[in-house]
């Protein structure tokens, strides 16, 4: 390794190359479902709906959405696999409620800094979770800074910077301090979130983690809710039933299902390279908001795009140093079960 602490090109691999590139691939598409939490969101909050209120319905949803896959044993590992929960290692099981604790705090902290700043320019705040994760991946050991890696991230920051600043022409820009201060907040539990997801509670299968999550974010969003004059808005639905067609399809599509396959795609491809195809989202997000939302879709944001593809190109071709196959070691996720058995 050099003086930077920038290694050049490892020779050795700790994936195969379709492991790779199917940890590649998923991390992409829940970057893909998760870009939909804009447009939900603004309609959502248009219908009278506010942020806790719709996180609050989102994860309940998506809490359910899990709880009758695992009954239909999708995502649920074979019996010969699965560990009580008496033999989990304590460690584990606090490295989880920090995750369980910095997922709520992402979603609760990223949905209002919508409502105080515009969308894209929250993103833009939001999206130096990549770097943080690769700074703390870096300083730690935990992995190292190859070359590749390094281009890939210049490259996702430059894409994801172009694709969010073209959402911003034309439109009137929302800004005050609270709304940088949550942006930011949900950067740094985003970051939290992948770094202890990579490794930190690896017995823990991620269909079981992501249930775990989206229980515990129901109901703190709901005590919240109702503890600070939500409750009409939380109740909304009930008066109204136009409404349950999309929190369904949020708790679905925008929480379960990209949930479960990001902490999946976590552990098959690491912290680093996952944060860095995470800033994918804002791609889509440009492309689903011009279709549903009649915003226009500009030139650099689809060079944006572009330049991530690039990176993610660059991230499939590059092998992974030994130091990441230690830390994986004691848990890895099988590919042909991408609802995350999980093999000890």
């Amino acid at each position: 390794m050099s003086k930077n602490g920038i290694q050049s090109n490892p020779g050795s691999k700790t994936n195969g190359g379709k492991s790779q590139l199917a940890g590649i691939l998923i991390v992409l598409s829940a970057a893909a479902l998760f870009s939909t939490l804009g447009v939900l969101t603004n309609l959502a909050f248009e219908s009278g709906i506010s942020p806790v209120a719709f996180a609050a319905w989102r994860e309940t949803f998506g809490a359910i959405t899990m709880m009758i896959l695992l009954l239909f044993g999708v995502g649920r590992p074979a019996r010969a696999q699965r560990i009580p929960f008496s033999q989990i290692p304590k460690s584990e099981l606090r490295n989880l409620c920090i995750g369980a604790l910095a997922f709520m705090t992402y979603s609760l902290a990223i949905f209002y800094a919508f409502v105080h700043l515009t969308v894209a320019l929250a993103y833009l705040l939001f999206y130096i979770n990549p770097a943080l994760v690769t700074l703390i991946s870096t300083v730690t050991g935990r992995e190292v800074l190859t070359k590749p890696k390094l281009i890939a991230l210049l490259l996702a920051l430059g894409g994801s910077t172009m694709a969010i600043v073209g959402q911003m022409f034309g439109t009137e820009v929302r800004f005050d301090w609270i709304g940088i201060v949550l942006a930011l907040l949900a950067a740094v539990s985003m970051s939290v979130y992948i770094l202890v997801g990579r490794s930190g509670y690896s017995s823990v299968p991620a269909s079981y983690a992501t249930t775990i999550f989206l229980v515990a974010g129901a109901i703190a969003f709901a005590i919240i809710g109702f503890s600070f004059g939500d409750k009409d808005s939380l109740l909304l639905p009930f008066q109204d039933g136009s409404h349950w067609p999309l929190l369904m399809f949020a708790g679905v599509i925008a929480a379960a299902v990209p949930t479960m396959m990001l902490l999946t795609g976590i552990r098959m491809i690491g912290a680093t390279r996952s944060s860095m195809l995470q800033i994918f989202e804002p791609v889509v997000g440009s492309v689903l908001a011009a279709i549903f939302l009649a915003q226009q879709l500009y030139f650099v944001q689809i060079v944006g795009g572009a330049l991530i593809l690039i990176a993610a190109y660059i991230l499939q071709r590059s092998p992974e140093p030994e130091v990441e196959a230690e830390i994986a070691e004691p848990a890895s996720v099988s590919v042909s079960d991408l609802g995350s058995s999980v093999k000890q």
